[in-house]
């Protein structure tokens, strides 16, 4: 089987296009990579290409070098780990770890670090790609790669769904569903650091005993009566659901009056969510639909990566 050559460009703008089309050979040879407004994703960008030489076929394909200057504020990394797909302010994301390998003009990180960012396209391990420099998150030492690959995408989107979405404040209490998943058993212990009491609903005892251990003070199954039995210690300020909202309405009856009721991404739900809209208007509740922007809020991830680093500190979570 005969070798496949292919060049292509990759646009790297600001707003994380990752188009790819061919370059004329006479652009490679002078390092003559359009701009994103020149017409390839026909975003403006300040921007420039990377020219990739890849050689290969299929899953043997691997970048070989890489032409071009890079981007002012660019960083450029060789990818050790990719996550789990979630999507964030309505595009798929990517969460990956990667080695530095250089720096853009004003980009200071250190050759060899090991560093977290997001990204909307789909990559394999061993890949090199230029990213964002100001949008990348140092991985401590010691940490443990999958409580990193959390760092990028799942800590700054339940930051802004706790702190932001749903105003959680000292004192109060919450009621998660999904508790025993890894979001879930996330944003316990996050609400447990903010000082509310959690209620968690999980799938089995096993999760039951899972959401216990991260701090939740009342748990209940939800093949069980679930809101009758949490009812019963007490109505909630906030309720957060990682399902679109498909159990907010039977969270209605362990809800105070004036709950807030949060889902993720819940603009986005088609059919629009079930409710007991008479109950709902009777509690003078609020419904708020959960959401993070890498692109227009980056200083979250920021702050959340100093929160759940805090947490483990307190000994309430650990990532070691």
């Amino acid at each position: 089987m005969s070798r496949r050559l292919r060049v292509g460009v990759f646009c790297g703008c600001s707003a994380g296009c990752s188009e790819q089309a061919p370059i004329p050979r006479r652009a490679i040879e002078c390092a003559d990579i359009p701009r994103c407004a020149d017409g390839f994703c026909g975003r403006q960008s300040s921007y420039r290409r990377s020219a990739v030489l890849t050689i290969g076929i299929g899953q043997g394909e691997r970048t070989i070098s890489r032409i071009s200057r890079l981007g002012v504020n660019r960083v450029e990394l060789e990818v050790g780990q990719v996550g789990e797909l979630l999507a964030v302010d309505g595009r798929p994301h990517w969460p990956l770890l990667g080695r530095v390998l250089r720096n853009g003009p004003e980009s200071d990180w250190t050759p060899g670090q090991l560093i977290a960012c997001n990204i909307d396209r789909q990559i394999r391990r061993g890949e090199i790609i230029d990213v964002d420099a100001r949008r990348v998150l140092a991985v401590p030492a010691g940490m443990d790669e999958g409580w990193a690959l959390q760092m990028p995408l799942r800590w700054p989107l339940l930051h802004a769904a706790l702190c932001g979405g749903l105003r959680l404040q000292a004192g109060e209490s919450l009621l998660v569903h999904q508790g025993d998943g890894e979001l879930g058993l996330s944003a316990i212990r996050l609400a447990v650091s903010l000082d509310c009491s959690v209620m968690a609903v999980c799938a089995d005892r096993a999760g039951i005993a899972l959401a216990l251990a991260a701090g939740a003070a009342e748990t209940a199954r939800y093949d069980d009566d679930w809101p009758t039995l949490l009812r019963e210690h007490g109505a909630v300020d906030a309720v957060l659901d990682f399902d679109s909202g498909a159990s907010l309405e039977a969270s209605l009856p362990c809800a105070k009056r004036g709950a807030r009721l949060g889902a993720l991404d819940l603009s986005a739900t088609r059919p629009p969510i079930a409710m007991a809209w008479p109950a709902f208007w009777q509690r003078q509740a609020s419904l708020v639909s959960l959401d993070w922007s890498p692109l227009r809020q980056w200083h979250i991830a920021e702050c959340a990566k100093a929160h759940f680093l805090r947490i483990d500190e307190m000994g309430q979570g650990t990532w070691k």
